[in-house]
């Protein structure tokens, strides 16, 4: 077993994470003793791709969903698509809702921490308004999960609809 194969042989391919692949292979070095563990480090990661990562970073088939948060009061973030480990989600679309009758909402869309949206508004009892269009794409993975807060109106008559596709798993 080469030294390569030998440090990842007590995980299985779902437990393996990106970190551990560039920890591993930092180990491989580009001389010709290091053949044999250039070529086994190949493999690993074209067999950890075909795991987590088979259609190369584009839409996975079959996963996608729309993702509906209602809004907090007090100007309170709320996650509405967060990812675990290897995940990574492409926002397709959102849209802002509102199910008062009384006022508008205003909301702010982040990435992270990083404003995506500032000023999305949603009239009086609107069944879905689109914030996000012809900007983008985006991507939330483990460390930036999307997320809004109200910032005017009422904070639970705002929900939140997110179109999402897997590119990762």
């Amino acid at each position: 077993m080469s030294e390569i194969r030998n440090q990842l042989k007590n995980q299985n391919l779902e437990a393996v994470l990106p970190a551990s692949l560039a920890q591993v292979g930092g180990q491989v070095f580009p001389d010709e003793p290091s053949i044999q563990d250039q070529l086994d480090f190949a493999q690993i990661v074209r067999t950890w791709s075909s795991v987590h990562a088979p259609t190369y970073g584009n839409p996975i088939g079959s996963t996608s969903s729309t993702i509906t948060k209602a809004g907090a009061a007090g100007e309170a973030e709320v996650e509405v698509v967060t990812a675990t480990k290897s995940e990574v989600y492409r926002v397709q679309s959102i849209a802002l809702a509102n199910g008062g009758g009384a006022a508008p909402v205003v909301a702010k869309i982040l990435l992270g921490d990083c404003p995506l949206i500032l000023d999305a508004t949603s009239a009086p009892s609107s069944t879905g308004e689109p914030v996000l269009s012809g900007a983008g794409p985006f991507f939330v993975d483990v460390n930036s999960p999307l997320k809004f807060a109200v910032t005017s109106g009422t904070g639970t008559d705002a929900t939140l609809l997110v179109n999402v596709i897997k590119v990762s798993q």
